[in-house]
């Protein structure tokens, strides 16, 4: 072993001393140079936390403002529909005797009303129009009177009937916005579902300030309201104010009231003051909001701002003094170190290696020496990978078209180069092709491990000769029954590029297909440009390869057929309720054929990736299993033991055949509908019109009558009638009613408006108009006609 002490040159006591200060100097410095800039920074940190708690309050009140007037301008929007809609106003100005009153309510409410409450989200919890005549209160799904509404539907815990009738119903609003309050929403049930609402309430009608005939109220969800107060309380631990243009507190994060000192001083569309709350300093930031009137307060207690500061300096003052006496420490120890630098290397090399040929003068010789070695060892390690060049080879371009690889830096950090592995491209235009074998079976029926070997050693060497007869191609194996090629062109356009890609897969195929039986899908990317754009190449062929379940075997896929895709299908929930419908029907023709538009509206008429294709399958089973859960319809009996139809339908291969057995499926349950509910259909059929005949003179009968009183869907009950009658309702009833009238003319001398009276119309205007239609002449010259004969 070399003697270290006996390489170092001479006079090295001399430079000891030299280089032992001069490196404790040095590490001195730059020890002390960011020292000192944390000294200056320690004595700005108070004013720079102090500012940033200002900035995010700031910024995070901003964010809340901004939330809030979306938010507000939902109810602006539903205060406006409402308050505008003529039919409101009419009911308004009705005579609270008028027969007709209750009925146009109700209309007021099934036509406006129930459509406003699936416009808004969840910020308004609720809302509901007072009428002052007949005290008859409005609201989505409801009309009933003021007091029944507030004991059973919406009650305020701290307000009683009287208080609430007065201050919500009776006192002019324009525009008002109320304190938070609890509201309990089942009065008479368990803890009445207690829940805070923010309440706006606006008189109407809206320009007329001299009487009240009633009132708009929208309950906002306070619980959102307080969701966005937390996130600005976990950030900055303050409490957050909502402060109306009367200095009330209309919602706050801690339920407390603010007191007058700081409300008074909340002017201006923004700003920030301290002030002393409860004993205890606070920051207060504010900012306006115009959409509302309202300012966002936040109180913050300096308390908590100042405990950082004070927490911060003593962690600087305690990191500054450790620093210190360590950095010193340090910068002796590392200058001491500096003695035998040398020294450590020249020990690391010798604990993995002994010493050969001639001993070395120095450690900058005995280094030499072994970096020479090193050559020698990597020349011979270069011909032992030239002997395993094959399978490296493989390997190297299985990882360089996937991309794992840049060309443009392989062989640096003593990686294999593109040279090493044989590898040369003659211009910087690329393409892959993926070829997928499909089905072998007629090569070889019982396909082995060794037959899979032959099917690759086939596909490649075919696909590198055609690819080859124009420009250049390189195969690797990438799955068991997947080859992908590297096609490199000539220095060519890339119009003629494209042509030869469509040649060669077109070929390639053929190839396959005649002379060897192989079945195959083959996914061809588009052009690009650069070496590192091979990965690309690969995945877009990839890509196009997850078509093939569109196209099937013997198929060319090209990305540039499908990149531009719309990623979306088309299976709304009224298709879902209408193949519910007819399933549960027995419709068979119905359902298959609704089935086959659904296919042909998303596969045919536009496009579709995979992905959502098989969403697409997945969703219509899920309808099928829903209506097996919500029918209690035994799945063994129905479909066979262990028989999972989701894996069953995802088990084919394109979507034509996915189709196929989505049909069978959906064929196998309508039968077993249709046979229960034959008998049924003749019942229901019967049912519905005994009740027609029973309720004739009523003026409310129609489909949506018909179908409350059964439980069932207007769409269903008027397309099951019309299926069952060769007629719809509407015909049906006008029917009943003129027979009935014919007779009633046959027995009494009854006016035109008596008889629409008895028989369900509202005034003779609509009955000899009905009259008319089916009978050809007026109920007038029937008479005449009836009694000549």
């Amino acid at each position: 072993m070399i003697s270290i002490p006996s390489l170092l040159p001479g006079k090295r006591k001399s430079s000891r001393g030299r280089v032992l200060k001069t490196m404790i100097v040095s590490y001195m410095f730059i020890l002390l140079l960011p020292m000192t800039v944390g000294l200056f920074l320690y004595e700005r940190v108070e004013n720079v936390m102090e500012n940033n708690a200002e900035r995010s309050n700031s910024a995070m009140l901003e964010q809340l403002r901004l939330s809030m007037d979306s938010k507000l301008k939902e109810v602006d929007i539903l205060a406006k529909q409402i308050m505008f809609n003529p039919k409101l106003a009419y009911l308004l100005n009705l005579d609270r005797h008028d027969q007709g009153e209750s009925y146009r309510q109700v209309e007021f409410v099934r036509d406006y009303l129930n459509r406003y409450q699936t416009f808004v989200s969840g910020f308004v919890k609720d809302f509901y129009v007072h009428l002052q005549a007949g005290d008859v209160i409005l609201k989505p799904g409801m009309r009933t009177d003021a007091r029944a509404f507030y004991d059973k539907y919406y009650r305020f815990e701290n307000m009683g009937f009287e208080t609430w009738k007065q201050s919500m119903l009776g006192r002019y609003h324009n525009m008002s916005f109320l304190p938070s309050d609890v509201l309990l929403q089942n009065p008479n049930q368990g803890n009445g579902n207690p829940a805070d609402v923010i309440t706006y309430a606006q008189s109407l009608p809206v320009h007329d300030v001299s009487v009240i005939r009633g009132t708009l109220v929208i309950m906002i969800d306070g619980q959102q309201v307080q969701e966005m107060f937390r996130q600005i309380e976990s950030a900055n631990d303050s409490e957050i104010y909502i402060v109306d243009g009367e200095h009330r507190v209309i919602a706050s994060s801690s339920g407390s009231e603010l007191s007058e000192q700081v409300t008074e001083r909340l002017a201006g569309p923004s700003g920030l003051f301290k002030e002393m709350l409860n004993g205890t300093d606070s920051m207060i930031t504010f900012t306006e909001s115009k959409e509302a009137g309202w300012h966002y307060v936040s109180v913050m207690p300096m308390d908590s701002v100042m405990e950082r500061v004070t927490q911060l300096k003593r962690m600087a003052l305690s990191v500054f003094i450790a620093s210190l006496l360590a950095g010193a420490g340090v910068a002796c120890w590392f200058g001491y170190r500096q003695y035998s630098p040398i020294k450590r290397v020249v020990d690391a090399i010798l604990q993995g290696k002994p010493i050969q040929g001639k001993p070395a003068t120095n450690e900058y010789d005995f280094i030499l020496q072994t970096i020479e070695g090193s050559f020698v060892e990597e020349r011979d390690l270069r011909e032992r990978l030239f002997r395993q060049s094959p399978v490296i080879r493989a390997d190297f371009l299985s990882r360089l078209i996937r991309g794992y690889i840049d060309p443009d830096h392989a062989g640096k950090e003593g990686g294999p180069s593109l040279t090493t592995m044989g590898i040369h491209f003659r211009s910087d235009m690329f393409a892959v092709i993926i070829v997928q074998a499909v089905d072998i079976t007629r090569l070889s029926p019982e396909p082995s491990e060794q037959d899979w070997t032959q099917i690759r050693f086939i596909v490649s060497n075919i696909g590198t000769d055609i690819a080859n007869s124009g420009h250049q191609g390189f195969a690797v194996d990438m799955e068991r029954d997947r080859v992908a090629f590297l096609v490199n062109f000539h220095p060519v356009e890339s119009g003629e590029a494209e042509l030869f890609l469509h040649e060669f897969a077109e070929r390639f195929l053929r190839v396959l297909e005649d002379r060897f039986h192989i079945s195959v899908t083959i996914a061809v990317s588009s052009l690009h440009t650069g070496n590192g754009t091979i990965g690309s190449a690969y995945l877009e062929a990839m890509a196009a390869l997850d078509y093939r379940m569109f196209s099937g075997r013997n198929s060319i896929i090209h990305f540039g057929h499908v990149r531009d895709i719309k990623h979306h299908y088309y299976y709304p929930i009224e298709f879902e309720t209408q193949l519910v419908n007819h399933v549960r029907g027995g419709d068979k023709e119905n359902v298959a054929k609704l089935l086959d538009n659904i296919y042909t509206m998303n596969f045919n008429s536009a496009g579709m990736t995979p992905e959502l294709g098989r969403c697409l399958f997945f969703n219509i089973i899920s309808t099928f299993l829903k209506i097996l859960n919500l029918t209690n319809t035994d799945h063994e009996s129905l479909l066979g033991p262990n028989f999972d139809p989701v894996k069953h339908i995802f088990g084919c291969a394109t979507s034509d055949e996915m189709q196929v057995e989505t049909k069978r499926l959906y064929e196998k349950l309508t039968r077993l509908f249709h046979t229960e509910h034959s008998d049924h259909s003749i019942q229901l059929q019967q049912d519905i019109m005994a009740f027609i005949d029973r309720n004739l003179t009523d003026y409310n009968l129609g489909l949506g009558m018909i179908a409350d009183h059964f439980g069932m869907t207007p769409q269903y009950i008027s397309s099951f009638f019309k299926k069952m009658n060769r007629c719809n309702i509407t015909d049906y009833i006008t029917r009943a009613r003129i027979e009935k009238a014919k007779a009633l003319m046959e027995q009494s001398e009854l006016t035109n408006a008596q008889l629409a009276q008895l028989v369900g119309y509202t005034n003779d205007v609509v009955f000899i108009r009905a009259f008319k239609k089916l009978e050809g002449v007026t109920p007038g010259k029937y008479r005449v006609s009836a009694s000549g004969q």
